[in-house]
């Protein structure tokens, strides 16, 4: 390796794939770059492969040559800046959304600020479905007495649900008997088993009904 640095000589072996080929690179420099120091042939050939040359040579006088020859050459100026390494063989960073405050989903205020993604998920999901309980009965003025089902049956009976259409009519009504009947009551009769998964999927989706609910009281107010 002689002149060159050993471990920016040994990335460069690795990016293209031999030590020959490291030298034949600098060769194709030098026919281009007549009466040029072969160490700068050799940061030339770790610019072309973005390589941040100031992490192994901190000779002002050399960076300044390799840009200057890198620019006149086409290759971008990247021997101080942010290093471009060809990222073919990289994996694309992935990101948890089980990570991800719950804040970040614009959920309704209660939701956001009381339910998190945690452990034990089943009380999370327990603590949702009873702030969409909590909600209704607000919206409908009702002091208590009403829970579950009979809560449903009470915003059917002031036509909370009532459409043009009798078939959306009843989806609606049955959109929010189902969410009690399933959802409020399988945890309610029986312990709950549940997983972060399932606990995101259930509070995005109370979180739907809430805003929902809050549309159809408003529109009927109309």
């Amino acid at each position: 390796m002689g002149k060159y640095p050993e471990k920016l000589f040994k990335i460069l072996m690795k990016k293209i794939g031999s030590d020959q080929g490291v030298y034949s690179a600098i060769r194709r420099k030098e026919n281009k770059f007549k009466a040029v120091r072969p160490e700068i042939l050799f940061y030339l050939v770790a610019v072309d492969y973005g390589i941040i040359i100031s992490k192994y040579e901190k000779d002002e006088e050399i960076l300044k040559k390799v840009d200057e020859l890198s620019q006149r050459a086409g290759t971008k100026k990247v021997s101080k800046n942010k290093e471009e390494s060809p990222r073919e063989n990289q994996k694309p960073v992935e990101i948890d959304p089980f990570s991800i405050s719950l804040s970040k989903f614009n959920l309704s205020y209660d939701l956001s600020k009381e339910c998190k993604i945690k452990k034990p998920y089943s009380k999370e999901i327990d603590h949702a479905i009873k702030i969409l309980e909590e909600f209704i009965m607000e919206k409908l003025n009702l002091d208590g007495g009403f829970y579950g089902q009979k809560l449903i049956e009470e915003a059917n009976k002031k036509n909370i649900f009532e459409r043009k259409d009798k078939g959306e009519q009843r989806g609606l009504y049955f959109l929010y008997s189902s969410a009690m009947l399933w959802l409020r009551n399988s945890g309610a009769h029986k312990r709950r088993v549940s997983g972060k998964e399932e606990c995101l999927e259930i509070i995005l989706f109370v979180d739907y009904l809430i805003k929902l609910f809050d549309k159809l009281v408003d529109e009927k107010k109309k």
